[in-house]
């Protein structure tokens, strides 16, 4: 009897649903990890795939049941319902969602409610990760080096040089503005963002595997970023670029000890400092440099992360990486 594993990710699976655009680098962004989920789908025997899907994208080209999201299940009870059919069919659910407003936290948290397998990190890590400052705190607790946050513009120190402003729980570089001075970052300290100080360093992220409190460190990535004005964005990833040593796999595993509900793949962005590694925020889901693993290691991420909710090991790679690059260009908007 085939396995039937619900696969959501949030932009192609009409989480978005209602709204005029599909923003393009988040459509580009959620594609990209769809179609990776998709490519190890096929890979696996004995799997019946499920998707929700947006209707103003073409069908995939994967024999999945689909579940059609139109213009009237915007993302309230008509997207629920959309969503509980879906999790009523399935065995097991991977959940691909923006950790904003605690939408991946409450879909995480429906999936265990029903009773379903999860492929991912729990509610509580989802909570964490969501947050920079509970992720900083939670982390500063086990001995790890974080990037400092404030959140009151009266206690930001005077430090000279720049200081970047974000939403405490926006994913990756939404909402985030930079700014000359610490006078000018405390006029956009604002509630529920946080203010930290420009770190010199390469900026770099990591893709972890995770299970039961351990981690494999899958890859070490280069983030090329790009500062337009107050704005910066992620332009470019170079996966499996940076040799892995021993102090990034020390991380990892300290990482996921200090984070038990940490489970499938992790994406941790880090600065490297003169100093060592820096965490400056966590994605307790798949991320973009994660789609780049089947052609930098030959890793099935969803085989690796079926066997370890399963309760099996942890996939480790047979050699190094071969680097792959991401483009993250922007295309059209779709309506």
């Amino acid at each position: 009897m085939k396995r039937r594993i619900f696969v959501f990710e949030f932009i192609t699976g009409g989480g978005l649903a209602g709204q005029r655009h599909l923003p393009p680098s988040l459509l580009r962004e959620g594609q990209l990890m769809h179609d990776a989920l998709l490519r190890d789908a096929a890979a696996l025997p004995d799997i019946e795939i499920i998707l929700l899907h947006d209707a103003r994208l073409p069908p995939p080209g994967f024999p999945a049941h689909l579940i059609v999201v139109t213009d009237d299940d915007a993302f309230d009870a008509g997207f629920a319902a959309c969503f509980d059919r879906a999790l009523d069919a399935a065995d097991a659910v991977l959940v691909v969602a923006p950790e904003t407003g605690g939408v991946l936290a409450a879909l995480t948290s429906r999936v265990t409610g029903a009773g379903k397998t999860l492929l991912g990190c729990d509610a509580d890590a989802c909570r964490i990760g969501a947050s920079k400052s509970m992720t900083a705190t939670c982390l500063a607790g086990a001995g790890i080096n974080v990037l400092p946050h404030f959140t009151d513009a009266a206690t930001l120190p005077a430090l000279p040089g720049r200081w970047v402003v974000k939403p405490d729980d926006g994913a990756g570089c939404d909402g985030l503005r930079v700014f000359d001075t610490v006078h000018r970052a405390a006029q956009a300290l604002h509630p529920g963002f946080v203010a930290q100080p420009w770190m010199a360093g390469e900026a770099r992220s990591l893709n972890l595997l995770c299970g039961r409190g351990e981690a494999v460190l899958l890859s070490i990535n280069r983030q090329q970023l790009a500062l337009d004005g107050e704005r910066v964005s992620l332009a470019a990833l170079a996966v499996g670029e940076v040799p892995i040593d021993e102090t990034y796999r020390a991380l990892a595993g300290r990482i996921a000890a200090a984070l038990p509900g940490l489970l499938g793949h992790v994406g941790v962005d880090v600065l490297h400092t003169a100093d060592g590694p820096v965490v400056v925020e966590l994605n307790p889901r798949l991320s973009t440099s994660a789609c780049a693993l089947h052609d930098a290691l030959g890793c099935n991420l969803l085989a690796a992360t079926l066997a370890v909710a399963d309760g099996g090991p942890l996939w480790r790679a047979a050699g190094v990486a071969q680097p792959q690059r991401i483009d993250l260009t922007q295309a059209a908007d779709v309506v």
